[in-house]
């Protein structure tokens, strides 16, 4: 196994967000010491980029927090989210081996259901999105173009 795998000991969370026709998609792997690893992925799912981030990069200690906090996170709440054909991601997270919906799709409200799962869910996807932003995980995908994403010939 790979230290980028799911369930890999000293691995604490695994963010995927997905490609979309004008981007790469990638994952960042959180491990326990806050450091992380992240795979950006090109056509045909070859890794076109892969970036190392030292121990206390990532404040493993708020995002265990939130994590234990909500529990399962396939329990996250999502709901139907307008996006873009061509430019439509999704962000999940993968804990304790289970994975989230989309979480740029948590609703703004809770409509019958657990208004303290949704509260954290919104942290949690809060969190994510700055700790993406602190890596510069979207620059760094923008600067593949389409040549550099074929399949390379063996």
């Amino acid at each position: 196994m790979s230290e980028t795998e799911q369930g890999v000991e000293g691995n604490l969370a695994t963010i995927v967000e997905s490609g979309s026709s004008n981007t790469c998609g990638y994952q960042v792997v959180i491990h326990n010491d806050g450091s992380a690893t992240e795979v950006i992925r090109g056509k045909m799912d070859a890794i076109v980029a892969r970036r190392k981030f030292p121990p206390g990069t990532i404040d493993t200690k708020t995002l265990l927090s939130l994590l234990t906090e909500i529990g399962d996170v396939s329990t996250i709440p999502t709901g139907f989210c307008v996006k873009p054909v061509s430019f439509a991601t999704t962000t999940t997270i993968s804990y304790a081996g289970k994975t989230s919906g989309d979480l740029q799709s948590i609703p703004q409200y809770a409509s019958g259901g657990d208004q303290a799962l949704l509260q954290a869910s919104k942290d949690l996807d809060r969190f994510v999105q700055t700790t993406l932003s602190q890596l510069r995980t979207n620059d760094m995908r923008l600067h593949f173009d389409a040549e550099q994403l074929k399949p390379q010939a063996a």
